[in-house]
């Protein structure tokens, strides 16, 4: 089934502690997932819900203390309904007797609604998540029962947490949006994602779709179609990262870091029948969405050249035109969060066609590690801003490490000790001028450096809202050159000797039309206004993860300077897609 998931982070507490706290606090770590409003609702002797527009701050001053021992949260990606109060969840029933939170897009309910309209109900708002608490309000069985027929009768993304009055007890199902349970003593927590269980407990039961739960501050009940389910806990062990004043910052800086984690687990965890796998291969297919997708974009280049293997990227929405896949094909998966819904998609219609599949991410137990055949983790730690830095670059290094692994050329510690060392030498590179914020700006590059152009130009168009677009150096001639004028600033990344004619003469036609050019290079000078240097390279096909990280910073100064906030871009959304 084909879902359109939401892009909402939900949260839910029962036990001794405040659950208002809890809740707020799991809201916190949740919000790169959407930042349009936010909301909880606690029940006491009543229920009682408290909802904001904007951050999870503006809704901790709306909250008085409370003694609440049961509540759940959300914060909002809207999709249904305007940006306001009566928006935001969770959502009450129409005897306000049950309080739901959802993740995910109700594909029929303007027919459920249409329904309830008919038996007399009104609605409080435009969402279509408000049906849930209505439908559930009109059952007549207990509460397990009734998140299971309601539950059955929502097609689409509909994960839920609900509440109702007079019981210290969460009920929830799974249904396409991620949902895991963490198990405490004498408390347990739901959560979107785990991060937010981290502060509390390692022990996690992941749900999947179609599975529910009752949880009470002593016990979890897990049942499918009436029928008990036995979980066993896994250990799952994330941090969330320190409050800092700008999280990109801070994860462009942990890049050397990360990289030498990355190199470690893919090392350890690439085993014979992997290597086997990729090196008999008839197809290997790269997979991603945004940054992901630029990342498959560099595999597949390294995969062709390196192992002689033919090779394509395809972005995770458009997965379903890739054709000839067989058994001896392999695909790669690419995503940090193993959430992103359109990457999921794609791995299950590749296993149809009978093709192995393996997933890259960055996060243990995440959707697509229950769905993959093997998944290699990046072991980057967790990344908040909603812009990717650190993991996109490790998920370069670990293409490459695998394809080099395969070659029977495993990297050395020492290599990867160099390339950390000129990676801190290219982060030093500051390409900001004060004329970026009013320029019309262009990236260029040719082969892998095209890659390079495409990835700097998103990140720049997530944080500073400007329009800006990457082209092949060469292509100018037939068509993008009628854009460039005196208000245009390019930057030309240039890492190949072989391409520094054609590269020079592209610099010359920009220059002659007025542009001013920043050039990123390797090879030298190519005529370009202004030029920094990047250091030397073991391996030219390493220079993509120096070459990147000046154009992250790039966008993230410029974001800054025209007074934005670089780690929750408007109307983008961490670790979600829209199918």
């Amino acid at each position: 089934m084909a879902y359109t998931y939401d892009m909402c982070g939900i949260i839910g507490y029962v036990g001794f502690q405040n659950a208002e706290k809890i809740v707020l606090d799991g809201l916190k770590t949740l919000e790169y997932r959407g930042y349009d409003s936010a909301g909880i609702a606690v029940s006491d002797e009543k229920i009682k819900v408290f909802k904001a527009v904007g951050r999870v701050e503006l809704l901790k001053k709306k909250v008085p203390a409370l003694s609440a021992q049961v509540g759940i949260g959300h914060t909002r990606w809207a999709t249904h309904g305007k940006v306001c109060e009566k928006n935001a969840h969770p959502h009450l029933s129409f005897d306000g007797k049950i309080a739901v939170a959802h993740n995910g897009v109700i594909s029929n309910a303007e027919e459920l609604k249409a329904e309830l309209s008919e038996k007399g109900i009104t609605f409080s708002s435009d969402t279509d998540s408000e049906i849930i608490a209505h439908m559930l309000a009109l059952e007549t069985c207990d509460m397990s029962a009734a998140i299971e027929n309601v539950g059955k009768r929502l097609e689409g993304a509909t994960t839920f947490l609900a509440i109702k009055e007079g019981e210290n007890a969460i009920y929830l199902r799974r249904c396409g949006a991620s949902l895991a349970v963490g198990l405490g003593k004498g408390e347990n927590f739901v959560a979107s994602d785990t991060l937010a269980l981290g502060k509390y407990t390692q022990n996690i039961v992941v749900l999947s779709d179609g599975e529910c739960a009752k949880i009470t501050a002593d016990s979890v009940e897990f049942f499918k179609d009436g029928e008990k389910q036995i979980k066993k806990p896994i250990k799952v062990k994330r941090t969330v990262p320190k409050e800092c004043s700008c999280h990109m910052r801070s994860e462009i800086d942990e890049i050397p870091r990360a990289l030498i984690r990355t190199y470690k687990s893919i090392v350890k965890n690439v085993d014979e029948k992997l290597i086997k796998d990729l090196k008999n291969a008839e197809k290997i297919v790269f997979c991603g969405c945004g940054t992901a997708y630029h990342a498959g974009l560099y595999g597949k280049d390294v995969f062709e050249r390196l192992l002689g293997i033919p090779c394509v990227c395809e972005a995770a929405s458009e997965f379903s035109g890739v054709r000839f896949l067989t058994k001896n094909s392999v695909g790669i998966f690419i995503t940090q969060s193993g959430e992103t819904a359109d990457t999921i998609l794609a791995l299950k219609r590749c296993k149809e066609s009978g093709a192995k599949t393996v997933a890259l991410t960055n996060v243990e137990a995440s959707s697509i590690t229950f769905e993959a055949d093997k998944t290699l983790y990046l072991n980057a730690d967790a990344e908040v801003a909603v812009a990717a830095t650190k993991s996109y670059v490790c998920q370069l290094l670990a293409l490459y490490v695998i394809a080099k692994i395969c070659l029977g050329q495993t990297p050395s510690q020492s290599e990867i000790s160099a390339l950390v060392q000129d990676v801190r030498i290219a982060s030093a590179q500051s390409l900001y001028e004060e004329k970026i914020k009013k320029a019309n700006l262009f990236f260029i590059g040719k082969g892998l450096d095209f890659v390079t152009a495409r990835e700097g130009a998103l990140k720049f168009k997530e944080i500073t809202y400007k329009m800006t677009d990457a082209y092949q150096s060469g292509e100018l001639k037939h068509g993008t050159i009628a854009l460039i004028d005196s208000k245009s600033v390019v930057t030309v990344i240039a890492t190949n000797p072989q391409d520094k004619e054609r590269t020079a003469a592209s610099v010359s036609e920009l220059k002659s039309r007025g542009a001013y050019v920043i050039a990123l290079t390797s090879i030298g000078d190519v005529g370009a206004s202004k030029t920094f240097v990047l250091p030397d390279c073991k391996d030219e096909l390493l220079y993509p993860i120096l070459s990147v990280i000046p154009l992250q910073s790039l966008a993230l100064t410029t974001s800054l300077c025209m007074g934005l906030n670089p780690d929750k871009p408007r109307n983008l959304a961490k670790s979600v897609t829209v199918i």
